[in-house]
């Protein structure tokens, strides 16, 4: 059996898991998923545990998301419970790292996408390295920016959330440290160095000290000059085009036809590709979650999302994408709708019902 996670002590007091799935940059199986919401758990109600750490054991990558080629096949097996499984068991582990007093310390270095990225939100202590590569690139695969992107990018300034969820662009360390996706940057050569440290710290049994005296160790290890920034380069470029499509009664005509009178350079090329290539559904999906996120929790945006990770996995953008990207390779997906002016609102509409009869699986979050 492949191994996917280590859970580990560091000194007395630090729970330590480690993904271990080096080679599909960590992606997140159903199995990761359940081990890690099940030992967090523990480690939260156990009053011996005064942190808890979250690593990788891959230089090039904290996790790039979901194993969604396993989706994928359970989808196309018909065994959704499998895919509903998945989402739903996620989403938990999001919310409870959101909400856990105990200090969470993430070391999110090289690649963090996705499912990653969801797990990164959650904690609170965010350490990236300078070579961060960070995104939700779901428009490519036509599932949706979830595990709590919601939350995370309708809180971004300027609404630059929603340029970020749309394009699937890749943020540097520079760009999430401004954003607040990360708390600190420190260079991934540092890390045996900062683990000894933590190891060292007399933790004790009051979360809020524990979690200052965390903060003060990782601010002696953060780096701030010379960080590299891609979106935010184009920042004031960027949240023009977004306030004029926000403000028109179509927002995707102003913002396509926005596009091109951007500035144009390498990255920016790639975000605005990536968009143009990928699912209109999603990102008339995306489109509508910024809409419904203002008056809405934590727990809310939660529920929405499995909704829509519901609908998805039962209509036929999700597999089509991933066909095309990892499974065929083709990279030609077929898409449901060539643009987003074909793409009906009761289409959009129908991946934010329930799938579920009877009560919501996450009916009991709060």
């Amino acid at each position: 059996m492949e191994k996917v996670i280590e859970f580990s002590r560091l000194g007395s007091r630090i729970g330590r898991a480690t993904l271990v799935r080096e080679k599909s940059l960590n992606s997140l199986t159903l199995e990761t998923i359940n081990r890690l919401f099940a030992q967090i758990e523990d480690w939260i109600d156990d009053d011996d545990i005064a942190c808890i750490l979250l690593d990788s054991s891959s230089d090039r990558a904290f996790c790039a998301g979901a194993d969604i080629t396993a989706l994928y096949h359970a989808i196309k097996s018909d065994d959704l419970a499998h895919a509903d499984a998945f989402f739903t068991n996620e989403y938990r582990l999001d919310f409870m790292l959101h909400k856990t007093e105990k200090p969470v310390l993430i070391w999110g270095n090289g690649v963090v996408m996705g499912g990653g990225l969801g797990l990164l939100s959650g904690c609170s202590h965010r350490v990236g390295t300078p070579d961060n590569r960070i995104a939700m690139p779901e428009i490519t695969i036509g599932l949706f920016p979830d595990a709590g992107a919601t939350w995370v990018l309708s809180g971004l300034p300027d609404k630059l959330g929603t340029f970020v969820g749309m394009t699937g662009c890749q943020l540097s360390a520079g760009d999430a440290l401004e954003l607040g996706i990360l708390d600190y940057v420190i260079e991934h050569e540092k890390k045996t160095e900062v683990i000894n440290s933590l190891a060292a710290l007399v933790w004790t049994d009051e979360a809020s000290g524990n979690s200052m005296m965390l903060s003060e160790l990782l601010k002696q290890f953060a780096i701030k000059e010379s960080l590299p920034h891609q979106l935010l380069k184009h920042r004031s470029a960027i949240v023009g085009l977004i306030d004029r499509a926000s403000d028109d009664d179509d927002f995707f005509d102003v913002f396509e036809a926005g596009m091109s009178t951007l500035e144009i350079d390498e990255w920016l090329v790639g975000a605005i590709e990536t968009y143009q290539r990928g699912s209109a559904t999603t990102a008339r999906i995306f489109h509508e979650q910024l809409q419904r996120a203002p008056d809405m929790t934590l727990a809310d945006t939660l529920r929405m999302e499995l909704d829509i990770a519901g609908q998805c996995v039962r209509h036929p953008d999700f597999s089509e994408g991933v066909r095309a990207l990892l499974v065929d390779k083709d990279r030609r997906p077929a898409w449901q709708f060539a643009s987003t002016k074909e793409v009906p609102k009761s289409y959009v509409d129908e991946h934010f019902r329930s799938p579920w009869s009877g009560d919501h699986p996450l009916a009991d979050l709060i």
